[in-house]
């Protein structure tokens, strides 16, 4: 016998599927690994974010270059750290999962991974065109900016001692999806700098 459990009849609308849609997301951070270009050498983050209702989104940031130089991408994960009342983070090494295209399915790796960053988070996504490897064209999700799920504060909102979230709604308004000739201007896997970059360091003055 079975009685109506509307929540999983919900969850069935979105349960494995992916992002696709710009927009405003709440869940968490499910796999935070290294992220090292093979071209260039920049550093940065790649993440697996998984909804509350299911969905979910492969995300990376390139922090900065092999020369040590910020992109906008170190902006993004200041505000995250903020967010999650983080002060400092080490790599550790572990197992994080992968896709093979080779074997066509995902995989186990071993590497360096931020497990301090699995925590629940709230994303703003934007969505910008891009080229394959294969020459083909595609659409792939960028965050935009990040903000504390339970609160709905934004990183300089938390950083000021904010009580009431002022930001956010505005932020979610000017979420855009980003044509080809925008997306070239932006090297590969790297997000845009937040609405509002520039947060201040994590000092003394910092609420955490």
């Amino acid at each position: 016998m079975y009685t109506l459990d509307t929540k999983a009849a919900r969850q069935a609308d979105t349960s494995g599927s992916q992002i696709k849609e710009l927009g405003k997301y709440i869940g968490e951070f499910t796999q935070a690994k290294v992220l090292v270009s093979k071209k260039t050498g920049a550093k940065g983050i790649e993440f697996a974010f998984k909804s509350n209702s299911g969905q979910k989104a492969n995300l990376s940031i390139y922090t900065m270059s092999a020369s040590g130089e910020h992109y906008s991408g170190y902006d993004a994960l200041m505000a995250i750290m903020t967010c999650m009342s983080l002060r400092d983070i080490k790599p550790v090494m572990g197992n994080a999962t992968k896709y093979d295209f080779d074997a066509k399915k995902e995989v186990q790796e071993e590497c360096e991974i931020f497990p301090s960053l699995c925590k629940p988070i709230g994303v703003l996504l934007e969505s910008e065109d891009y080229q394959k490897q294969d020459g083909g064209a595609a659409i792939r999700m960028v965050l935009k900016n990040v903000f504390q799920p339970a609160t709905e504060l934004t990183a300089s909102e938390i950083l000021d001692k904010k009580t009431s979230p002022i930001q956010l709604e505005k932020m979610v308004l000017g979420l855009r999806h980003r044509p080809a000739k925008t997306a070239k201007l932006l090297p590969s896997h790297q997000a845009p700098a937040p609405s509002g970059s520039g947060f201040p360091d994590l000092n003394e003055d910092c609420p955490f």
